[in-house]
């Protein structure tokens, strides 16, 4: 009996592992990226508050030194640590304007909470930027009350466009695994 156990244990080990893996494997394919807010008077990006990566930390403009990426094919937007970006669980549906993004574990799938797209603020993406919107509740990443200052935390707004919702990144977003919408469909 028990050999039956370690075998089915060693089985169970290999499986997990391998499944891990690929999804590890898959995730490291995109090179990591800092995600810019637009603003002028200072370079400051999205990251959560204080370096923290306790699950439900707030994400807010910092110092540009937190990296981000995505898989590819799930939505997510990931930082350097594996945690999702995603909106404040416990939140009523419809989600409502304000609610404060944090940081958290992925789940599995990615929820929808945790799901985002950069749209082209201007049709093709070229001038690298984009608004950071969350497909599940049709609202974007802002910072609060359009602030500059570090430690300004990120809340969702309704999509404007406006420059308090604009986010500049490198190169488009598929290049680090994120999913776009460059705006000409």
């Amino acid at each position: 009996m028990s050999r039956l156990l370690v075998t089915a244990l060693t089985g169970l080990t290999l499986l997990t592992s391998l499944v891990l893996t690929s999804a590890t494997a898959h995730a490291a394919d995109f090179p990591f990226t800092l995600i810019h807010a637009n603003t002028s008077g200072g370079d400051k990006c999205i990251g959560p508050r204080n370096g923290d990566t306790t699950n439900g930390t707030p994400a807010v403009l910092m110092d540009c030194n937190q990296l981000w990426h995505g898989t590819g094919r799930d939505g997510s937007v990931r930082n350097f640590g594996g945690k999702c970006l995603g909106i404040k669980a416990g939140h009523p549906v419809p989600t409502p304007v304000g609610t404060p993004l944090v940081l958290s574990d992925c789940t599995s799938p990615v929820s929808g909470d945790q799901q985002w797209t950069f749209a082209a603020v201007h049709a093709g993406g070229q001038d690298g930027l984009w608004v950071l919107r969350n497909p599940g509740s049709l609202r974007c990443a802002n910072r609060a009350n359009g602030g500059t200052a570090t430690g300004t935390p990120l809340v969702i707004q309704d999509c404007s466009f406006r420059v308090d919702q604009q986010w500049v990144l490198p190169q488009l977003p598929p290049t680090y695994g994120f999913s776009w919408d460059d705006g000409t469909a």
